[in-house]
């Protein structure tokens, strides 16, 4: 036995630490050169890390969900008497000779499409990272490859030389599929495609029934594809309680779907009777933690804060969210701007909480101002997500779709405009959303709203009173279709500013990390 510590792997040149998502592999298990053995979340993505060598898992150090630095310990196994390929100086010892073409001990070889994920059937050419007749070390990322669920650097599984690039940036490729020419030592010189991709592992028998959690990892978790689990946290789903329908009981995007558009009226979901009427809201968290309001944009309602309610209550904090007057199951219409803060003094006096922060996205920017300006000692500070009001260019036609539209397609159309990563609801949700917006509420709030000349609401000279009061900060994507980033041009400079790359307007949905990370600083 020769024990060794598996460390954090740096998956990117500025990674600096990575979210453990699950293991794939259980104690005790064996594992080739190759084969995934963890799932690893960074600030740009999730993905699966491939064992450089073979081994054995013995004690996970680690639990799903930690965070952690690259280099650090996550946990040991044992490599037999095979190489130690799990330290960075690992490769040093064994360096690529100047000369290896044509030297003794080395051979030329393909280099194969890998398969990231058990899914994966194909795959593009995102970036080469080394260029012909450059060497690399095993370990080091030599290309970037772009799936239907992410984008990943891959690593050489040995020391090496890039000959001849078979497939340039930007091609797809099947998974085994020749996709460059390497030199490789004469240990490694088996086909590249069987070395790059995860080897299959014996299966007893097929089912045609959905698994149900047989294959448990360390912490619970079970296994999901990357989107999968992006989807669960922008719903506000325990993906471990969802059936996965996929090989072996992996959790993919459709079974996702499936468990958000069931329906049904939320558990979590309360009612505030109030003078105009019924006020639909959540209250979840710490009931001792600070209380944030999360206030949504037009045509939303409160679920659309799924993944950055989950994350503040994380982190210690008392979450309401609402529906505002016109939208979801809130009984109170909404005819013009100034109706949506109309009813927060009293519900905030429903729920006794005299000292708040808000958090507000897209219209509901107007009520959150609208609220600390009627009630000041009642904020503490103002979170802005691509706020209305700082300018007039604003995509009407998303507004008037929006307000208007009876069928899903048309509301699965509107939808695409808001997200870099796509607005994923199922048909069934999508129904279900179609028939809400076909009662036609929102159609005079649209009007008072937005018009042939752009927005009619300005948020501007509330801003700039309140940012001397209290702390105010601005999110924009910079990808964001329906409002441009660059109002926040306009913006005076008590308010500070945080501009998401890879983000539409629902920056929440496309880089809830980092919008969490700025909440919780």
């Amino acid at each position: 036995m020769t024990e060794r510590i598996l460390k954090m792997p740096r998956l990117g040149e500025t990674m600096d630490e990575g979210r453990v998502v699950g293991w794939l592999i259980a104690p005790g298990d064996s594992f080739k050169r190759g084969d995934p053995i963890l799932e690893i979340e960074t600030d740009k993505t999730i993905a699966e890390f491939p064992a450089l060598g073979d081994g054995r898992l013995g004690e996970i150090l680690v639990s799903v969900g930690d965070m952690v630095e690259v280099g650090k310990p996550l946990a040991r196994i044992d490599i037999g008497d095979g190489p130690d390929w799990t330290t960075e100086d690992a490769a040093a010892a064994d360096p690529v000779s100047d000369d290896t073409n044509g030297a003794a001990g080395w051979s030329e070889t393909d280099l194969a499409m890998p398969r990231l994920g058990e899914t994966m059937e194909e795959g593009r050419i995102a970036k080469w990272l080394k260029a012909p007749g450059e060497r690399f070390a095993r370990g080091e990322a030599i290309l970037e490859i772009e799936t239907d669920k992410t984008i990943a650097e891959f690593p050489a599984l040995h020391d090496g030389r890039m000959v001849s690039i078979l497939r340039g940036e930007g091609e797809m490729a099947t998974v085994g599929e020749p996709v460059a020419r390497i030199e490789a030592p004469a240990d490694h010189g088996a086909p590249a495609a069987e070395r790059s991709a995860p080897a299959a592992r014996p299966e007893t028998a097929v089912s045609s029934e959905p698994v149900r959690a047989a294959r448990r990892r360390d912490g619970g978790r079970m296994r999901a594809t990357p989107l999968a689990r992006r989807l669960a946290r922008r719903h506000g789903l325990d993906i471990t309680a969802i059936t996965g329908t996929g090989r072996r009981g992996r959790i993919e995007k459709g079974d996702v779907l499936a468990a958000a558009g069931k329906g049904g009226e939320p558990a979590d979901m309360r009612f505030a009777a109030l003078r105009r009427g019924r006020m639909a809201y959540s209250d979840s968290g710490a009931a001792s933690g600070r209380p944030i309001l999360l206030l949504h944009g037009f045509s939303g309602d409160r679920t659309t804060w799924a993944a950055v309610a989950a994350g503040l209550k994380r982190a210690g904090r008392r979450v309401v969210a609402l529906d505002l007057p016109g939208h979801g199951q809130t009984e109170i219409e909404a005819r013009e701007a100034a109706d949506l803060a109309r009813d927060l003094p009293e519900f905030l006096d429903a729920l006794g909480l005299a000292d708040i922060d808000v958090v507000a996205h897209s219209l509901g920017a107007m009520a959150a101002l609208d609220l600390a300006s009627a009630a000041p000692g009642r904020v503490g500070s103002l979170s802005l997500i691509a706020p209305a009001g700082l300018g007039s260019e604003i995509d009407v036609d998303f507004v008037r779709g929006m307000a208007r539209a009876e069928a899903p397609g048309e509301v699965a159309h509107l939808l695409r405009r808001l997200s870099v990563s796509g607005a994923d609801l199922s048909e069934a949700a999508l129904a279900v959303f179609a028939k809400d917006l076909a009662r036609g509420r929102l159609v005079a709030l649209a009007g008072a709203i937005a018009g042939a000349s752009g927005q009619k609401v300005d948020g501007l000279a509330a801003i700039g009173r309140l940012s001397g009061r209290m702390p105010v900060r601005v999110l924009f994507g910079l990808e964001d279709r329906i409002i441009p980033w660059k109002h926040v041009l306009a913006l005076p400079p008590t308010v500070a500013i945080h501009l998401l790359a890879r983000s539409g307007h629902m920056p929440q949905w496309d880089q809830s990390k980092d919008v969490l990370d700025i909440l919780t600083a």
